[in-house]
């Protein structure tokens, strides 16, 4: 039965969740706006004409504060460079292949650090807030701090190819030249795993640098030869899913945000795009004859894709109903002096595509390529010191198990019924000691709220006398040995 506390305390919390859903819905019904593309010209309102529109136009067409997001970086002696944005969009790493590593606002064009590692670099990301990010070096993986200091050094990943960290388990993963595939957990410095992928590409090694991750379940997805895509988990030996997606070895992987659907680009000049809900070929495109050497999707479904020196947004990819083979081509934009684009990413919540080349860095303008609403709680791109303090800790305590890390991301919402009945269970059993007669003959006299209260004074003081004896046993014993 429950008390009355316990009523009032469920129908204060039934009340605050009513409320929350109430705003949640008025909050949606004011966003009626839709967001905003280039729209081409339209002749006799039936064919589309193709523009010659330069970013200088799009730059020259936007307002102040969103044309200061386009700018170059010349870096031409220690490219090519890969790049990544933080995961509130704020912040901007790169890592020249020659040893070259940069942290900035990109926004406020402010230096955070900048070193030479003199050693060479395969991949760089950011960890769980603008303070850290690792480095994949040739020999080793090193986490330095926004001062440019080294803070740890990751012997456990050794001659990583290429880095992706699971921002909700404090998981960093790499993958190595011998083919293995290995879990780091940025919060203890302890590796979780380690696994061998035994798939061996065309000079007869295992060693991979397609790698992707899928945002809803934390799954890492790895690319092979043979045209092989495997997504892994933490917890087991074996691929989860293995499937064949490509006649040729794979190029490039990706996985767009809500877990869905996933664009894949082989050797064979093709670029197919995947339902990850029933691992079906949806579309299939013809590309340039080399294929995509780097996939990424944005925020709202543009998918952005790189061809040496160019690189191609494309809209509307993955609609079933249209049976057309030609790429809906959105946007494309070439690289000065054909330079080899080495890696692509969008910035979180802005519309914005950074390119790392040979020569250094470009910063895109895309529209419509960024979520405009962003949640505070989850990831605050005006979050001040303090703010990030606290979100730190917050993510700490939110952090998810590795182990909670499968195929089927609704598990998380469920409850283990078994371990919650054993907790029970346990604690009863520690709580149910014999009480002395006195006070028992005492409480059943006492009605009402006095013989509650009696009640509960001698659990108290029971419970204390029990702790009180165990700590004076285990004096005892540490004492004779």
């Amino acid at each position: 039965m429950a008390t009355r506390r316990t009523k009032k305390w469920l129908h204060v919390k039934e009340r605050k969740s009513k409320f929350a859903t109430r705003q949640a819905t008025r909050s949606e019904i004011l966003h009626v706006e839709e967001e905003g593309y280039i729209a081409p010209d339209t002749v006799d309102n039936e064919d589309e004409r193709i523009v010659d529109l330069t970013q200088a136009d799009i730059k020259s067409s936007v307002d102040i504060f969103s044309a200061q997001k386009r700018f170059d970086l010349q870096l031409p002696l220690y490219g090519p460079y890969h790049i990544d944005y933080t995961r509130n969009g704020r912040h901007l790493l790169l890592g020249g292949r020659k040893g070259h590593v940069a942290a900035f606002d990109w926004q406020t064009k402010k230096l955070h650090c900048e070193l030479n590692v003199m050693e060479q670099i395969n991949d760089v990301k950011w960890l769980h807030i603008e303070t850290m990010y690792a480095v994949a070096q040739r020999q080793w993986t090193y986490i330095y701090d926004n001062q440019g200091v080294e803070v740890h050094c990751l012997k456990a990943l050794d001659r990583s190819l290429h880095l992706e960290f699971l921002p909700y388990h404090f998981l960093l993963a790499a993958t190595n030249e011998a083919g293995y595939l290995s879990y780091i957990d940025v919060s203890i410095g302890k590796k979780v795993a380690a696994y061998n992928t035994r798939i061996a590409n065309g000079n007869g090694k295992c060693g991979t640098s397609v790698m992707c991750q899928n945002p809803s379940n934390a799954m890492i997805g790895l690319g092979h030869a043979g045209g092989v895509v495997t997504f892994w988990s933490p917890n087991q030996r074996e691929p989860v899913v293995k499937m064949l997606a490509h006649k040729s070895t794979i190029r490039s992987v990706a996985v767009e945000r809500t877990g869905t659907y996933m664009a894949t680009s082989g050797v064979d000049a093709k670029l197919k795009i995947w339902d990850l809900r029933t691992y079906k070929c949806v579309n299939e495109y013809r590309t340039a004859s080399t294929g995509a050497s780097a996939l990424t999707f944005s925020q709202k479904n543009l998918l952005a894709a790189s061809y040496r020196d160019i690189v191609e947004i494309y809209k509307d990819l993955y609609d079933e109903e249209s049976s057309s083979t030609e790429l809906p081509r959105y946007l494309v934009h070439q690289c000065p002096n054909g330079s080899s684009i080495a890696s692509i990413a969008f910035c979180p919540y802005e519309d914005v595509l950074g390119v790392g080349h040979d020569r250094g860095f470009v910063s895109l303008l895309v529209p419509g390529a960024g979520e405009p609403n962003f949640d505070a709680l989850e990831a605050n791109p005006y979050q001040t010191k303090k703010q990030r303090k606290h979100a730190e800790v917050k993510q700490l305590l939110d952090k998810i198990q590795p182990d909670m890390i499968t195929l089927d991301n609704s598990v998380l919402s469920e409850i283990d019924r078994k371990a919650f009945v054993r907790k029970q269970d346990e604690k009863q059993k520690e709580f149910n000691f014999v009480k002395p007669k006195e006070l028992i003959a005492k409480a059943e006299k006492k009605k009402g709220k006095i013989g509650k209260r009696l009640a509960r004074k001698s659990q108290i003081h029971d419970a204390k006398l029990k702790e009180f004896l165990q700590q004076k046993q285990l004096k005892r014993q540490k004492t004779k040995k």
